[in-house]
């Protein structure tokens, strides 16, 4: 599904709003670019509504229904209307109810950037921080209403998207403590408070979702912020997944695989969102490179992610020509091989085991892109058996019931890399203290590199009966005010440190450093390639292996028919400014895929050219032959 998200975020200064809005116009600059689906707004974060409110206010500028004429417009091209309501940011209703602010525990409320002050009025305003509202004040009254009204006004037979839902830190808000105390809790504990704001957002996700239930009883209902990797608790009541992910400004190029392979493991529609911008939402006039959005698509697609690009139409009401020439080139690429893609599974003997460490999980994702495996990612309780490698980097939470599941997926012939606190002593490697070094070196070989090469962290003292791989050296001293050495680090001694650095214990390869939360950060090298040597220690990277670059990406799926699709990509990143974009997409020549397979493939087919493609079989491998190819090949082996 090829999705656009419409924002459509209008000050009550602008004038003439709408006024530029063509129904067969509008419908037709969706059909055209092959969008399937549009996100359009009634109730914005300036606090308005898009068409005529009773229990709001609908902006003073608009004088017709525009969300009605919107939503009419699309379905007559059979184009489906998602409607979207603001949760936690509505300027309007912030500055008429200071009482819904939401707080930091202590009850004083966040800062917000935007000034009410008349002095700063004529005040440059560069930072925009929205007022935050708690969604377990009063205001939670105002979204069941306007969700009622909504409902009653509008058929969202197709879904509601209710945005800015949760946030990171625990409201102490005034209603929120005298909610706390109702339910028993303390209203001084901050662990409580979390209890409470859990226990308060999934009550009101309950809620909404009934409302909307009442009227249109299979609608889609989304709350953004809640799909995330680390908030398991709200996943049970959306009805599907959009990953927010902006690759240039925000999270990079390596930030949705983590996200959409984690979401592969719920029977629901998942969607990759990205922005048409050159840098982040409601930029005017900000424009995408159309490859590099069309990377971003078929990357989505190669994930068994459907599409949501991100847009902002004008407060006249007339859709920008350009933007859509940019989404229509992705989403006609798409368009051509969309029927591959979906209902497909990821094809892999190895998986990343989430640990409690954002930073080293992305560090690991890097690392197992870059070595082109194919690879699933899972979670504590998750079956093991399937799997023949198993990485868990540098934390996790172990209770009883997982090291039990851990230690006889190893006696049972499973292998396990992990790192640093990630380890027991029931796998085989003692944890003694954390080293106090600031930061320590690692000597090993590594290619041409004998001697130590800096870690960028420091190691977990151990101790095992396994064999020691990679020795720690220490630095002479912490590096202090009244201690220090040369311009960075202090070197190291001459002779090793009794611990180790890396170790293999049967089937098991410990690092003793956090090495890949110090790739995510450092990205360096050296620790690269002693990563990816302690990981081919334990796994044969059996089901594909190729010479690609590593900015390459390669991705095996199996569709519900039973044939493989192999998506291939290569576009390289580079910074420019504050960005990371895509400028270049060479042509590739040459490249094998080589993926062994117990499937009688019998013939191999470029798509969308419909090309048959040279392959050989060599006993249960076949190599592949890409024909030249830049930014993506999609190859469907029958």
């Amino acid at each position: 599904m090829k999705c656009v998200h419409l924002d459509f975020h209008t000050s009550p200064l602008i004038p003439d709003i709408g006024v530029k809005f063509d129904k067969e116009k509008f419908a037709k600059t969706f059909k055209d670019a092959k969008v399937d689906l549009v996100t359009l707004f009634a109730k914005c974060h300036h606090g308005y509504t898009y068409y005529p409110s009773k229990v709001g206010t609908t902006h003073p500028n608009l004088k017709f229904n525009l969300l009605k004429e919107q939503v009419e417009a699309l379905r007559s091209a059979n184009i489906k209307a998602v409607c979207y309501i603001t949760a936690g940011l509505s300027k309007l209703d912030a500055d008429n109810h200071p009482e819904w602010h939401s707080c930091d525990f202590n009850g004083k409320p966040f800062d917000c950037k935007i000034s009410t002050a008349k002095e700063d009025f004529d005040k440059p305003l560069e930072i925009l921080r929205w007022q935050n509202l708690c969604l377990a004040s009063g205001y939670s009254k105002v979204l069941e209403d306007t969700t009622r009204e909504l409902c009653e006004s509008i058929d969202v037979s197709d879904g509601v998207f209710y945005d800015i839902c949760f946030s990171y830190y625990v409201c102490g808000c005034k209603a929120c403590k005298e909610g706390m105390k109702k339910l028993g809790l303390d209203p001084e504990n901050e662990k409580d408070g979390e209890k409470y704001y859990i226990i308060k957002r999934i009550e009101l996700m309950k809620k909404l979702t009934g409302i909307v239930h009442e009227y249109y009883k299979d609608a889609p209902v989304f709350y953004n912020g809640g799909a995330e990797v680390y908030r398991p608790q709200y996943h049970p009541y959306q009805s599907h997944f959009e990953l927010e992910d902006l690759p240039t400004i925000i999270n990079g190029y390596d930030n949705m695989p983590l996200r959409a392979k984690y979401f592969d493991r719920y029977d629901k529609r998942y969607l990759g969102m990205t922005g048409k911008f050159h840098l982040t939402w409601g930029e005017f006039g900000g424009y995408k490179n159309k490859e590099a959005l069309r990377y971003e698509c078929a990357d989505m697609v190669s994930l068994g992610a459907s599409i949501s690009v991100g847009d902002h139409l004008h407060p006249s009401g007339e859709t920008d020509v350009e933007t859509y020439k940019i989404i229509g080139h992705a989403f006609s690429y798409i368009d051509k091989i969309e029927k591959y893609c979906e209902n497909t599974k990821a094809v892999s003997d190895i998986a990343l085991y989430l640990g409690s460490n954002s930073a080293s999980n992305m560090g690991a994702i890097k690392i197992l892109q870059i070595m082109h495996v194919e690879h699933d990612v899972i979670v504590a309780g998750d079956d093991l058996t399937k799997y023949k490698c198993i990485i868990i980097p540098d934390k996790a939470d172990f209770t009883n019931e997982d090291k039990h599941s851990l230690v006889n997926y190893l006696k049972g012939g499973g292998k396990i890399v992990c790192s640093n606190q990630a380890v027991f002593s029931e796998l085989g490697v003692n944890k003694i203290e954390p080293s106090k070094c600031d930061v320590d070196y690692i000597k090993c070989s590594v290619g041409d590199f004998e001697t130590p090469f800096i870690s960028y962290s420091s190691a977990y003292i151990t101790e095992s009966d396994g064999e020691t791989l990679a020795t720690v050296y220490e630095p002479y001293f912490n590096r202090t005010h009244g201690h220090f050495s040369g311009h960075q680090y202090t070197p190291y001694k001459s002779q090793p440190a009794s611990y180790p650095a890396l170790v293999r214990k049967g089937n098991l390869i410990y690092f003793a450093h956090p090495v890949f939360e110090a790739y995510n950060k450092w990205g360096n090298f050296v620790l690269e390639n002693y990563i990816i040597n302690g990981i081919d220690l334990a796994y044969d990277r059996s089901i594909v292996t190729t010479e690609l670059p590593s900015c390459g990406r390669v991705r095996l799926r199996q569709n519900d028919k039973g044939e493989l699709t192999l998506h291939v990509l290569y576009a390289p990143p580079v910074n420019r400014g504050c960005v990371w974009i895509l400028p270049d997409f060479p042509t590739l020549h040459n490249v094998t895929i080589k993926i062994r397979t117990n499937k009688n493939v019998t013939k191999a087919i470029a798509v969308p050219s419909n090309e048959e493609v040279k392959f050989s079989k060599d006993g249960e491998f076949i190599t592949v032959y890409m024909p030249p190819f830049s930014l993506h090949q999609l190859i469907v082996l029958k």
